[in-house]
């Protein structure tokens, strides 16, 4: 409680009584101490172990001090102590799931929450009372889920399918019986936070209620992008109060434990300390598990850690030397680039054969447009064009041909009819599956879209990977794909959160026609995966991802930015973080929902 501090000096929220703290708050946000100050504080500080005892007046709680504060020039330091991202990211989700889910022992919202309310007077609606038949209950709050909406919210995380190598399996850790979920590591945390739960709290409570959790996953998806520019931060460092606000007159004070409070902090730590990526736990946990895994002699930890940090840097000093051999410097990546896996041969049709030459003498064409203009090329692509490239060839005469290229003659003659399919592909780093093959598996790698210049985003699913054969013995791998409708409300919509959502149901360029262009090249398409929609049946909810280890590092001729649409590279959502909401007209009972007996 108390965030209010952060808003402007003249924000109506700071005088607004009856859906805070019962106060208005005039004051502004702390100071952060200089160095001198801390120095001055830490004088005198004895180590002490922790205790719960409250301290006299005036004194500062210091339960011990550092030995960093020994060093010169650690008080002149202006980020002494990093906030881990990852950590808080885990209790937030916590925090949210289980007063979400009622989970016992994990809810924030208990007959102790309610006696809070009943003893600072507020929210008098949700005050605790006794039953006729002696039993205490209180009313259902706002953020209170009935049995069906427990069970809706479950069901996505249950049934979500994400690409190869994205997340584990977070289907193993819902219990759609006992309407829990549990066992989930630091990581599924981070994918639930930022990309599932959005998706997830759509269309299961209020929007008084859904907006500011989704409006606070996108502000943790923010702050976590790999690029961090001054102006988003400011942008950032305004909502966060706003969104915090929003979520005190949702849930009880409990909820905001010390690990919640500590996200107003996280955007000047950003400012100071750069991305998240640099500091938080992810890599140092990793590390750590690995040297818990030599323990040998549990009577000795310590020992069996040391040695095999010992070992683990000369083996890694050997490894330089060797050139050859395979050691885990120079290991081949998860997903080795233009990996096909099983091949089949396979006689193309007459239509898929058509269709084939027709978009790949097209695609050649294009960079050869001395003899033709651009409108012509359309309209042959169009009609009739492979049957015209092939009779302008056969008329050119030696020169011309040579002219022309070698490459662009024999592509006149088309692909042979005989071509290889395969079921996988790996492009970018990507792993790529068709269609029938994901549906046999936990993880998603069919879905794909294309992104035009100054056009639409075209979204598909993947069911055929094959490569055709030219004459010069030049191979082409071709995605063959279920395209969705792009017209508005037909096959593809945006809601009122921003989410992009598609419909398979309404599909172009099945390929029925010749003149159909289902065909697209590997290099072309970016990977998404598609979460089924709990609010529109036959609808899923388009997530756009990004492959490990590819990184845009730009052409290098602009040292311009502005262009570099690097920020939100891979949001999925965009909220406007508004603060005029009234509170005044959100209900924090829910009449439609029976009294919850006290335990």
């Amino acid at each position: 409680m108390g965030h209010r501090r952060w808003l402007p000096p003249d924000h109506p929220w700071r005088r607004n009584k009856r859906r805070f703290n019962g106060a208005q708050e005039l004051g502004g946000p702390p100071e952060f101490p200089d160095g001198d100050e801390i120095m001055r504080q830490l004088d005198g500080v004895v180590n002490r172990a922790k205790t719960r005892q409250k301290l006299p007046p005036g004194e500062v709680d210091w339960k011990r001090r550092s030995v960093l504060y020994d060093l010169p020039y650690w008080k002149d330091q202006l980020l002494r102590h990093n906030i881990d991202v990852m950590h808080t990211e885990k209790n937030v989700v916590d925090n949210i799931l289980g007063t979400l889910l009622d989970m016992s022992g994990k809810t924030k919202d208990n007959l102790e929450a309610r006696q809070d309310l009943r003893k600072i007077k507020l929210r008098q609606e949700l005050h605790p009372f006794t039953a006729e038949n002696g039993k205490t209950l209180f009313p259902a709050a706002c953020f209170t889920m009935t049995k069906k909406e427990k069970t809706d919210f479950l069901q996505v995380l249950h049934d979500v399918r994400v690409p190869d190598g994205y997340s584990s399996n977070v289907s193993r850790c819902v219990k759609l019986k006992e309407c829990t979920i549990g066992g989930l590591k630091s990581h599924d945390n981070h994918i639930i936070m930022q990309q599932i739960m959005p998706i997830a709290l759509r269309g299961t409570l209020s929007d008084d209620v859904v907006r500011p959790l989704i409006e606070l996953c996108g502000f943790f998806r923010d702050i976590c992008s790999k690029t961090l520019r001054v102006e988003d931060l400011d942008r950032l460092e305004n909502q966060i109060p706003i969104i915090m606000c929003k979520l005190e007159r949702i849930f009880p004070p409990g909820f905001f434990t010390s690990m919640v409070h500590v996200i107003i902090h996280l955007v000047r730590e950003c400012k100071l300390g750069g991305p998240v990526h640099y500091r938080w736990m992810y890599p140092v946990e990793r590390c750590l598990g690995r040297y818990k895994r030599t323990v040998r002699n549990k009577a000795a930890p310590e020992g069996s850690i040391a040695e095999g940090y010992f070992a683990d840097e000369l083996l890694t000093f050997c490894s330089r030397y060797l050139v050859n051999a395979p050691t885990v410097h120079n290991k081949a990546p998860r997903h080795q680039d233009e990996s096909r896996g099983a091949r089949n041969w396979i006689k193309l049709d007459k239509i898929t054969f058509e269709q084939y030459r027709m978009h790949m003498e097209s695609l050649m064409e294009s960079n050869n447009r001395e003899f033709t203009s651009h409108q012509q090329l359309e309209k042959q692509q169009r009609d009739q064009f492979c049957s015209w490239y092939k009779s302008y060839v056969d008329k050119l005469d030696k020169a011309d041909r040579i002219e022309l290229g070698e490459k662009l003659v024999t592509h006149a003659k088309g692909p042979m009819f005989h071509a290889i399919e395969y079921k996988r592909y790996v492009v970018n780093g990507v792993l790529y599956r068709t269609l029938d093959v994901d549906e046999e598996k936990k993880s998603q790698n069919s879905g794909v879209c294309v992104t035009t210049e100054d056009g639409p985003t075209y979204y598909g699913k993947l069911t055929r990977i094959i490569e055709v054969t030219y004459y010069d013995l030049t191979r082409y791998v071709l995605f063959k794909c279920d395209w969705a409708d792009i017209q508005l409300n037909k096959g593809y919509k945006k809601d009122e959160y921003g989410f992009d959502l598609v419909n398979f149901k309404n599909l172009i360029h099945t390929g029925a026609r010749i003149t159909d262009d289902p065909f697209v090249l590997p290099n072309q398409v970016s990977q998404v995966y598609y979460v089924k929609d709990p609010k529109n049946p036959n609808w899923v909810v388009a997530v756009r991802t990004k492959p490990r280890n590819v990184y845009d590092v730009g052409s290098g001729e602009s040292e311009d930015y502005a262009d570099v649409d690097s920020y939100h590279e891979t949001e999925p959502f965009n909220i406007n973080v508004t603060g005029d909401v009234g509170f005044d007209d959100i209900d924090c009972a829910r009449t439609n929902v029976p009294p919850i007996v006290a335990t």
